[in-house]
């Protein structure tokens, strides 16, 4: 979702649309696993800790201080901040661990890392690496997730030119710096690292050198150098498992290495009312979940309304795009989405996971997450929890770890709508959190 926050499908079709989310089309045929080959790097360690039938990293939230760098215009070009990266709030580790979370996902644009020099690259670091330290002295284990540079619309294809490719020559050899880095720290919660978000918006590249080269030639390049922390590798498609079951199964029988997945079906439910994705989502409303708990007349209604207030479009293309909104919303009900439509979708990385003799704890859904659209209502945020507390059962039913997007930031965050300091109750308790004390009503006597 970092990725998609950044970029615009607008060459992508309600077509496309509705094969990620109808249950026929995402399990109609799924890909056989390529040809096994000898593992990746070292000998298998078995364990990131005693019993690893429980992920280590079981579930988390992810934490947005190092993804969107400040920006800065000069002589009229968009560059980094001379501080590009948020300061993050020392109270926040000792928070996160009291609501029940047991690690972070910390996603970085290392964009301002390749401008800087070394020194300057180093002292940036020194601060990630401070924050890193504090998320672990609470006791909470710590993902660094490695964010192409987002800056003026860049993609990740960008850094994947070939492996002997001069960008991803640049990318590699800062992924062995920070790896370096991570490595050294001592004993204590895990400390892993996802070598690239959401790096492919294919699930296979047609005219170019593929992801997974890429991603196997940096597994490689690690594992010579000596280091032993976790890797979490992903596939194409935005890392959903269409992408993940095509990754070659023989990278996990290192247990080091672990899958990284993301989750947003069914897309018009999370993604109502974004305007980063597909256009006609900006002004769906109402769409809820389970579809048995609403009405399609009155999510059509609500979009209706919605279309006839914005002033996004002119007249011809606003038709345009609330007639492909009602297809999408009519789709949704017709296909009657629930929580067994999730566990089918599950049922397809479950196979994968089978066939290829990998572990439940090395998967971990490093997001999932369904946003709070404008003027959301109450029943809006009932939807909200009610698909949460689904997904995240489902993933923990099949032995997996769980990564939040996000906890407390709009659209996506569980913020309460009354309180924004707080949690909403609802929410937090769907994904089996604890509402803090500080925010939980008094009893009045």
């Amino acid at each position: 979702m970092g990725r998609l926050l950044r970029s615009v499908l607008t060459g992508v079709t309600l077509v496309t649309l509705a094969a990620a989310q109808s249950p026929a089309l995402a399990g109609a045929s799924a890909d056989p696993a390529p040809a096994g080959s000898a593992p990746v790097g070292s000998a298998p360690m078995d364990a990131l800790r005693a019993d690893d039938a429980v992920p280590a990293f079981r579930r988390g939230t992810n934490v947005t201080w190092f993804a969107f760098p400040a920006t800065d215009v000069r002589a009229g070009r968009t560059v980094y901040a001379s501080a590009p990266y948020a300061a993050p709030d020392i109270t926040e580790p000792a928070r996160l661990k009291t609501l029940g979370f047991d690690h972070v996902r910390l996603p970085m644009d290392f964009g301002p890392l390749l401008e800087n020099d070394r020194h300057g690259r180093d002292k940036l670091l020194d601060d990630v690496e401070q924050a890193v330290r504090r998320y672990r002295t609470e006791g909470l284990g710590v993902i660094i997730t490695l964010m192409a540079p987002g800056l003026n619309g860049a993609l990740p294809d960008a850094f994947l030119d070939g492996v002997h490719g001069p960008q991803f020559r640049r990318y590699r050899a800062l992924a062995r710096h920070i790896a370096r880095r991570l490595d050294g720290l001592p004993a204590g919660p895990p400390v892993a690292l996802e070598l690239m978000n959401e790096p492919q918006q294919a699930c296979r590249a047609q005219t170019r050198t593929d992801w997974t080269v890429h991603q196997r030639a940096l597994v490689e390049t690690l594992r010579k150098d000596g280091r032993t922390l976790p890797l979490l590798l992903t596939g194409g498609c935005w890392s959903t498992i269409k992408g993940l079951v095509r990754l070659d199964g023989s990278l996990f029988r290192d247990r080091r290495n672990l899958v990284s997945a993301h989750f947003y079906d069914p897309f018009v439910f999370t993604h109502q009312g974004s305007t980063w994705t597909l256009p006609f989502l900006a002004e769906v409303r109402g769409v809820p979940y389970p579809a048995a708990s609403g009405r399609v007349e009155d999510t059509l209604a609500r979009t209706e309304a919605a279309f006839a207030a914005t002033s996004r479009w002119q007249p011809a293309e606003r038709d345009r795009q609330h007639a492909a909104a009602e297809k999408a919303i009519r789709w949704y009900f017709t296909a009657a989405t629930d929580r067994a439509t999730i566990d089918k979708a599950f049922d397809r990385l479950k196979a994968w996971q089978t066939r290829n003799d990998i572990r439940p704890a090395q998967i971990v859904f490093t997001e999932f997450g369904a946003m709070r659209p404008e003027g959301a209502t109450a029943g809006d945020d009932a939807s909200r929890a009610r698909w949460l507390r689904d997904v995240a059962t489902a993933i923990a039913d099949n032995g997996w770890g769980w990564t939040l997007w996000l906890l407390a930031s709009p659209p996506f965050g569980l913020e309460d709508m009354e309180r924004a300091d707080c949690p909403a109750a609802a929410l937090i308790q769907a994904i089996g959190l604890t509402v803090p004390a500080s925010c939980q009503p008094v009893s009045k006597r």
